[in-house]
């Protein structure tokens, strides 16, 4: 079913293509030119419109979800919206436990401390390196962990949405053509633009339900899958901030100590 209503010239580009985050733009095939310069909208039934919309506002909640607990997990703006494609980490804790290591192999090399009778040895910082390299291989399991957890709702976004958006754009395609074949029957009045007209009607009505089926199994079926990520993620981000912060217990306890001893010397009089 079509409607006819005026409105002013559109410039119509191509679907984007294939992406991750974000909405595919609504194809809007049925609108064009005639003779008398008049357009005809397409329309889809109110059914199949609703659920549409059903499944855009989805897509739109989803990926500022998925966005949102990405960042959670690297803390970084740039690396957070990688992870979908390829686990990049945050590269501080092996930057600064690397930098650590080769500090203290120059280091000992240079100035002793003390005297020539009296030598002092460098206090080592290979415990605050070996730190953080343990913090950075914990982090980089635990991440490629959270990424598996979350692995129905990135599938939704990254595949589910983006075939029900292909076959959207089939189902507006066969509107398209049906609208066609009632205007070549309404000229020729023949049998074999009758036939023609029955055809489109019928892929027309075919692509509308398999859109539809498709939104039912695969999207809206689903959405128990994608809650269930979430809370695994919930979970998992427990364990994964206990993890790391009992890599560093040790280190936290020399650190009291030292202040503790340092605050008995009295400053000379």
């Amino acid at each position: 079913m079509t409607t006819r209503e005026s409105t002013r010239s559109t410039d119509e580009g191509p679907l984007p293509e294939r992406a991750f985050y974000g909405l595919a733009d609504h194809p809007n095939h049925g609108i064009f030119s005639s003779i008398l310069k008049r357009k005809r909208k397409f329309a889809m039934t109110d059914e199949a419109k609703k659920m549409c919309q059903q499944v855009e506002a989805y897509k739109s909640c989803a990926d500022r979800l998925h966005l949102s607990l990405m960042f959670m997990l690297v803390e970084n703006p740039v690396t957070s919206k990688q992870l979908h494609d390829r686990v990049t980490i945050d590269l501080s804790y092996s930057t600064a436990g690397s930098y650590l290591r080769f500090y203290e192999t120059i280091n000992r090399k240079g100035r002793k401390l003390g005297t020539k009778s009296n030598s002092k040895e460098i206090e080592s910082v290979e415990p605050a390196a070996k730190t953080l390299l343990a913090m950075n291989v914990e982090q980089e399991k635990r991440c490629r962990k959270q990424l598996e957890n979350l692995k129905a709702l990135s599938k939704f976004i990254g595949e589910d949405y983006w075939e029900y958006a292909r076959l959207r754009k089939v189902y507006w395609e066969a509107m398209e053509q049906y609208d066609e074949a009632v205007t070549n029957q309404n000229k020729e009045r023949s049998e074999q633009a009758e036939q023609a007209t029955a055809t489109a009607q019928t892929k027309r009505n075919d692509c509308r339900i398999k859109m539809m089926d498709f939104i039912v199994k695969s999207i809206n079926d689903q959405r128990g899958k994608h809650a269930e990520a979430v809370l695994k993620f919930r979970d998992e981000a427990i364990l994964y901030h206990k993890a790391m912060s009992d890599l560093i217990p040790d280190l936290k306890v020399d650190v009291e100590a030292k202040l503790e001893s340092k605050s008995s010397i009295k400053p000379p009089k």
